[in-house]
């Protein structure tokens, strides 16, 4: 017995912790440690797996090569978002759990001892008691068993021992099994009143299921979105420092041409200007990859973000893997009406309004039966037995001598029923507002559904002139190159050609990127992110 007793609490242990192993949390540092462990699995490269204990001896720059699909990984087990959505899941399903408890059985078992004595205040010829003595032990088992029709049966069987020392009782032990029977034949009958409760908490799960996959939704696309957004700050760092190499250059040669006697104090001020122009625009773009990045890990794994306070110097800096695709251009037309019947059989936000609709029209059925007066009908069976020996008191038990039956009936009628009347009257609301709630759930999905084929459209349209005005602008600007050496141009048109230059490399980017946010946000209206 003594060994199995360290079985015994192991096994317990395991059945605790497996019913307890959906959401977990654990202190924010131990947390950060983990997620930097994850992420680093991720790295294509050994030499920039860094451990978080690296962090503290030798403080540097992280860096994280991640592509779209990692990240969208990485989101989808540990975005905080989704992680609240999963936890009304699990409570929506503790809820239904707690409402099926309304059908389980109850078993159960007695046992009473009482004594009794007193002195004997009258007696009847042969008692030559001077105190009356008894003693009555009960031994006795019960089930209730609840059924969805509204029934109830409940079983009792007890065996009575009584002990006593007064000469006229004649037997010692008494068995008695019972058997009865309540039913609701009004408020309370039937299969609605007894199992709507359940059906409405089994929807209300459903329901709680459609808001994650919606929660997995969004937060794909918004992670997609921040993933692009930190492509395009990087982008536009690129190109600002691919300019300023450019304005280095024409700096060079003013100074050149001043040097020469061929130019002047006022050119070489111009392309000094220029050069800090694009030094600020430089700062400003670096703060903003940093902000992108920032945002991007708090969508993807939050807990990375705690190392800004945990070590000093630290800093992470990501790589996008995943580039944007220019050659979307050609892709074939979208057709609005078949991305309009996808997103309507797709969209979990629809799925749960529908779902709604249906079980508030289900509670309006529940509250109808409140409005019936109560009509309770219940019976009763009873076999009893005794004898001076167990024996035979189980012998008399056996031959069916002794028996009880009834049947009762019992009525109610609540005065005003405000109660009831209330309650189907919020039901009855409750109904005509999720009816309109689906039929805005889906007019807004229409909408966005046809602005995301507007912006795809006009996304195109618009990389298409950004590539067109990138390849005029950097034939204007070699051509006022040119003319600058022979003379014929100023550095005031070389550095505003060297600006159009800049702005249009800058838009042919963003138009690139706006081009993938506008594919992400069409299947984010048909409700394909997060799958």
């Amino acid at each position: 017995m003594r060994k199995s007793l360290p079985l015994i609490a192991v096994a317990a242990c395991l059945i605790v912790s497996a019913c307890h192993t959906r959401v977990t949390e654990v202190e924010p540092s131990e947390a950060f440690r983990k997620a930097l462990d994850e992420v680093m699995l991720r790295q294509p490269d050994e030499k920039l797996r860094v451990r978080p204990d690296d962090l503290a001896s030798k403080p540097r720059k992280v860096v994280l090569r991640l592509s779209l699909e990692d990240c969208l990984e990485l989101s989808a087990a540990r975005n905080r978002a989704i992680l609240f959505s999963q936890l009304s899941v699990e409570l929506r399903r503790a809820q239904t759990m707690t409402a099926n408890g309304a059908l389980d059985a109850t078993a159960g078992a007695t046992f009473k001892y009482t004594r009794e004595q007193e002195e004997v205040q009258s007696r009847f010829g042969g008692d030559t008691r001077d105190r009356s003595i008894s003693g009555v032990t009960t031994y006795g088992i019960s089930g209730i068993f609840p059924f969805a029709t509204g029934t109830t049966a409940e079983v009792t069987g007890a065996f009575v021992r009584s002990d006593t020392n007064n000469p006229f009782q004649t037997f010692e032990f008494f068995p008695e099994t019972t058997f009865m029977v309540r039913q609701h034949l009004l408020n309370g009958f039937g299969l609605i009143p007894n199992l709507g409760p359940i059906w409405l908490a089994e929807g209300a799960e459903r329901i709680a299921e459609f808001d994650l996959a919606a929660t997995r939704n969004l937060t794909a696309f918004n992670v997609a979105n921040a993933y692009w957004d930190l492509v395009a700050s990087i982008k536009d760092v690129e190109v600002l420092q691919s300019q300023r190499k450019l304005a280095l250059e024409a700096l060079d040669l003013a100074n050149n041409r001043l040097n020469a006697g061929i130019g002047t104090r006022l050119d070489v001020l111009a392309q000094e200007s220029n050069l800090a122009a694009q030094e600020v625009l430089i700062i400003k773009a670096e703060a903003l990859v940093g902000t992108c990045t920032d945002d991007l890990l708090y969508l993807v794994h939050p807990e990375l973000l705690t190392g800004y306070a945990m070590f000093d110097g630290y800093k992470l800096e990501v790589q996008p893997q995943t580039q944007p695709d220019d050659t979307k251009l050609g892709s074939n037309p979208i057709t609005l009406l078949g991305e309009l019947k996808g997103a309507l059989g797709r969209r979990p936000e629809i799925a749960a309004a529908r779902k709604t609709v249906d079980l508030s029209g289900l509670s309006i059925e529940i509250n109808e039966w409140g409005l019936l007066p109560t009509l309770d009908v219940e019976g009763e069976f009873a076999v009893a037995g005794f004898g001076v020996t167990s024996n035979d008191s189980f012998e008399n038990y056996g031959d069916f001598d002794n028996l009880r039956y009834g049947v009762g009936f019992t009525f109610g009628v609540p005065i005003q029923n405000r109660r009831a009347r209330g309650a189907l009257e919020q039901a009855v609301v409750n109904k005509r507002n999720a009816i309109l709630a689906a039929r805005d759930a889906e007019t807004g999905v229409i909408i966005e559904v046809a602005a995301a084929v507007r912006l795809i459209e006009t996304g195109r349209e618009a990389l298409r002139a950004a590539r067109k005005a990138q390849e005029l602008a950097s034939e204007t600007y070699k051509a006022v190159q040119e003319r600058q050496a022979a003379d014929l141009a100023t550095a005031f048109e070389v550095n505003q050609a060297q600006n159009d230059l800049t702005a249009a490399k800058r838009d042919f980017a963003k138009a690139t990127v706006d081009v993938e946010k506008a594919y992400l946000a069409l299947r984010k209206a048909t409700g394909e992110m997060g799958r």
